[in-house]
Formats: structure tokens, sequence, C-alpha cells
């Protein structure tokens, strides 16, 4: 990764005044603090890039700490980044200057938060008042220190800065959908059918049904104590009422999760499909590699460009681009199979044979000529 931003920065890591001390939210990969943290389905974090980069570029992708298979980039989990942003203010900043700099060499952006996040009640208010840029911690992190909680957070980290999208009350057995919002692990089992759609935004939860956020959940029952324990006693009172309903609902959600990761093995991992676009993804559902068709924006100038998978060109989806492109409504699409792998190993083969037809016409034209030197030796 690029250097932190300058001798500032390096400044504040030798000088103590970086405020990180806690591995709870450590990414699993660079071993720092989380940065913008994306939670895969199998409950496991990750940085943006982190998560991105690792991602396998013509086949379904694997977590690096328990290996489970998916197949869509997820987004942002908004709330997770809230609570970095006013737990670690100086720490996050530093990794903000690092993300920063890497990003402007490799010529990409990250999702900027201030006008595409989306937070359940007061988190919104709270994000406005922490940050007053794309990004940024703002300048009011170090003065909220002395006003903690009565849980003796060393921020302004409150309840409220941890809901349920569904029930609206503290977190219990928090579980991260693909869009990036969180919900109770029974909410999100009533939500259960054929599809789990997010309540929020209204997108689809792709793939295998996702596991609970053991980090973001250790770190809720351990500062909210009372409150945890209030709300586990619900949940078994919910359970114990409703218990075979739950049952049914929560193994059917992950029965069809399970099926649903079948299909998508089943079409990156099969010998007759080439309809993959080797190291590109879906910029709404985050889809990667791309299958099938593949939409590409005509208008989208950004070094990343801005692409579709079929279902959701179908559907018209008003998400916003996975690395923050100035995409709009009235951009034009075009189909694209300049990735595609079976066009990839086509050209391949045609340069391959090429070269061996070249090879072969060159050791022939050598046979020639030496068949010559042998003939003047004959007549000598």
């Amino acid at each position: 990764m690029a250097e932190a931003g300058g001798d500032k920065a390096c400044d504040e890591l030798h000088t103590g005044e970086d405020d990180y001390s806690s591995s709870l939210f450590q990414c699993c990969v660079c071993l720092d603090l989380l940065y913008k943290p994306i939670v895969l389905s199998c409950g496991h974090t990750s940085c943006f890039w982190c998560v991105h980069n690792a991602m396998q570029i013509v086949q379904e992708s694997h977590c690096a700490v328990c290996r489970q298979s998916y197949s869509h980039f997820p987004s942002i989990c908004q709330l997770l980044h809230l609570l970095l942003l006013k737990l670690e203010p100086v720490a996050y900043k530093r990794r903000e200057r690092e993300v920063l700099e890497d990003e402007k060499i490799r010529r990409v952006e990250s999702p900027q938060f201030v006008d595409q996040v989306t937070l359940p009640n007061s988190a919104t208010k709270n994000l406005s008042s922490t940050s007053n840029s794309s990004g940024s911690t703002g300048t009011n992190q170090r003065e909220s220190t002395e006003n903690g909680s009565a849980h003796g957070l060393p921020k302004k980290i409150t309840v409220e800065d941890a809901l349920c999208c569904l029930c609206n009350e503290l977190l219990y057995l928090p579980s991260v959908l693909n869009c990036g919002h969180v919900y109770c692990e029974s909410c999100l089992a009533s939500m259960a059918g054929e599809r789990v759609e997010c309540k929020v935004c209204g997108a689809p939860h792709p793939g295998q049904f996702p596991n609970v956020c053991l980090d973001l959940d250790h770190f809720l029952e351990e500062n909210f104590p009372e409150e945890y324990a209030a709300r586990r006693q619900s949940a078994l009172v919910k359970k114990s009422q409703h218990q075979h309903g739950n049952t049914s609902s929560s193994s059917a959600a992950q029965a069809n999760g399970k099926s649903k990761k079948k299909a998508d093995a089943s079409l990156l991992l099969g010998e007759e499909r080439y309809d993959i676009h080797v190291g590109v993804g879906c910029d709404c559902c985050g889809l990667y590699p791309i299958k099938g068709k593949r939409y590409k924006c005509k208008d989208c100038k950004e070094h990343i460009g801005f692409d579709l998978c079929e279902s959701c060109y179908n559907t018209n989806s008003k998400l916003p681009g996975r690395f923050n492109q100035q995409h709009t409504s009235d951009h034009r699409f075009e189909l694209d199979d300049s990735t595609l792998l079976s066009r990839i190993l086509v050209q391949t083969a045609v340069a391959e044979n090429h070269e061996e037809e070249f090879n072969e016409e060159e050791f022939a034209d050598q046979d020639d000529g030496n068949e010559g030197h042998f003939d003047q030796f004959e007549d000598i």
C-alpha cells in the first residue's frame, strides 16, 4: 500500500497520536483497522479494497478466514463504518489518508458516504455531525472524547448508533446483507421467502443467507450489557412463542441460500459455461465476475468504468456504483463482450496457432537454406 499521505501522517504514528488500540475491528487481510468495512455472508469483515483485491477474476471467491465461497462483492456496511468513525477517529483518519493516496495512484475511488449513505433514524444525524465532507471524519471527533456514554465508551456511541433496520431496537445477533444494511438475525429470518430483500434500499440479497457478524455482536454485548441482555431475553420469549414458525422460516431461508449457492457454483465452474466476463463485476448487485450479458456504460468516464449484469440492467436499479462513479439515469449502455472468457480463449487459440505456423514456416525456410548449402558441398 502507498505511503500514508506524507510526513505529517508518519509523525502522528510515531508520536502516539494514532489512538488505534483494539484488535476487535481489525481487517483479517491487512491486519490494520478496518476502513470502509465489508461484511461477507460468512460474517467475517475486511476493508473494502482488501476484499476487492482478493476476489477471483474468473470464478467464485473465498473468505480469507474461513474459505467460504461467495460470488458477489458486498457494499460497505454503513453502520459499522459510522461506529469506527466515532470509536477510532485519529486512526480512521490515518487509514483514510493511506487509502486516498493509493486510490490516486490507481485512478479509482471507493464509495463516499455523505451523499449516498442511508442509516436508520438518528444515525444519519450522527453521521452528518461527524463528517462535513465525503469520507472525512470531521473536526469534532476529538472534542467528543470527554462526553463518553453511560457505558464508558471513549466516544459518543449510543444504542441509537446500532439499531436494527427492521425492529428499530439494539441489534441482537447482527447480520449484514449484501447491500450493507444490518438486521437482527431473527428479523432477517422473518423476511425470508423466495428471496431476502432489504427493507431500506429494496436491493435483493443474493446467495447464501448471511451469518452473524461476530465482531459487531461481541462489541454490542460488551458495551451495552443491560440493553443486550434485555434483547436476548426478548428474543428467547419470541422464539418460544413462535418456535415452529421461526424454525421453518430460518430453515427455508438457509435452504434457499444453499440452493442458490449451488446454482452460482454450477454457473461458474461448469465445463460448458464460457459466458463469464473476466475481471468485470456488476456495479449494482456486485456479481463478480459478470455471467451472461454485460452492459457497459458509454458515458461514464471513470477509469474503472460502469457495468451491469443483465438482471440489474433489466430492473433499472437506482443503486449507486460500487466505485463512486458519476453514473446517471440518462447515460447510455451498450453490450460488450471484449472480456468474455469464450472470446479470450478463441483469441488465445488463434494467436497460438499463428505463432506455431510462423515457427513452422521459419523452420522450413531454414531447412531449405541448409539443403542448398549441402548441395554446394556435393558439387564440390
